[in-house]
């Protein structure tokens, strides 16, 4: 029986993932108020935005972690994740060593302007990390996506109710 990683990395499955679109999060219900929100969300911290120039690869990471229950948004380019940083509650921000580094500090600065409490995950390759960005957790690259899992349980407390 193969891995899900094996079965993810798959060519066949490439599709499937591209066809996973942004809609599952990025607009909330504008009836229902952020305070609003269920027990078991706001226990779980479990919306995150991942940002990377390549798309496979944030499809997979995005798809682990939906498998473990987080609800994640991939969107396609830096300023449709620019405008979902302004428009959701995101629990944590996920910025990967693809994007060019102004990039990434542009977005980390936009993260904590419009969302102070939101904690900052960084995939780089290298253990060092850009000080200006200073994420909250490091997660490297060839450690695979359970290391983001890790970092994202790491990072994110649960909500006071």
């Amino acid at each position: 029986m193969a891995t899900l990683a094996e079965s993810l990395a798959r060519p066949s499955l490439l599709p499937v993932l591209v066809s996973f679109s942004n809609d599952r999060l990025e607009r909330p219900n504008r009836e229902q108020s952020p305070n609003k929100r269920s027990l078991q969300e706001k226990k779980l911290g479990n919306r995150v935005l991942i940002i990377g120039r390549q798309r496979e690869l944030a499809l997979y990471r995005a798809e682990f972690l939906r498998l473990a229950g987080y609800t994640v948004s991939t969107p396609e380019t830096t300023e449709e994740a620019l405008r979902l940083i302004k428009r959701v509650e995101f629990d944590a921000i996920v910025l990967s060593y693809t994007l060019p580094s102004e990039t990434v500090q542009w977005l980390a600065d936009s993260a904590r302007e419009h969302c102070p409490d939101c904690p900052v995950i960084a995939i780089t390759q290298k253990k060092v990390v850009d000080r200006r960005i200073a994420p909250d957790a490091v997660v490297l690259a060839n450690h695979g996506p359970g290391a983001l899992l890790s970092a994202l349980g790491r990072v994110l407390q649960p909500r006071a109710v």
